[in-house]
């Protein structure tokens, strides 16, 4: 062992860095042990309601009186919903309505009934049983989703944020 030097404060360093250099590979180690095992980082909420919308998370759906559920190409929100208004003319418009935080925060008529808005409990009521926040049955044409609570309140997530 190296004879400390007078200077207390370069002695601190030295002592310092010895620390660092023994600790340095296993701390890298445990850091990219995910990683090195082909674990993937967790992903946020807002990305995972992002790719359930977009059908890149497999979600599983029937039609109202259907016990077979339907293929995945058939599930996506995407597929009826869009968050942005179409810059195509009226001729194009989606088949369902829009999701967005402003379709879905604003208090609104919707299928005939009184004024609603949705929140996490009324998204995820009208997605697994087809009623919306003003007790409204919607359309046949909707699938019925079989949403875990995570799920859902990711899709909560991507589509209520502006």
């Amino acid at each position: 062992m190296r004879p400390e030097p007078a200077q207390p404060a370069l002695a601190a360093r030295r002592r310092a860095r010895r620390g660092c250099s023994r600790a340095g590979p296993w701390l890298l180690l445990a850091l990219s042990a995910p990683c090195l095992l082909g674990a993937e980082a967790p992903i946020s909420s807002l990305e995972r309601g992002r790719e359930l919308f977009a059908g890149e998370l497999p979600l599983t759906a029937r039609m109202l009186g259907h016990a077979d559920a339907l293929p995945q190409d058939a599930v996506r929100c995407r597929n009826c919903h869009s968050k942005q208004p179409s810059l195509a003319g009226a001729a194009e418009q989606d088949f369902a309505p829009q999701l967005n935080a402003a379709s879905l925060l604003t208090p609104l008529p919707r299928r005939g009934g009184p004024r609603s808005t949705y929140d996490l409990k009324a998204l995820c009521r009208v997605l697994r049983d087809g009623i919306d926040p003003a007790h409204v049955m919607i359309q046949q044409a909707m699938p019925r989703y079989t949403l875990s609570d995570g799920e859902c309140e990711a899709l909560w997530t991507y589509l209520s944020l502006p």
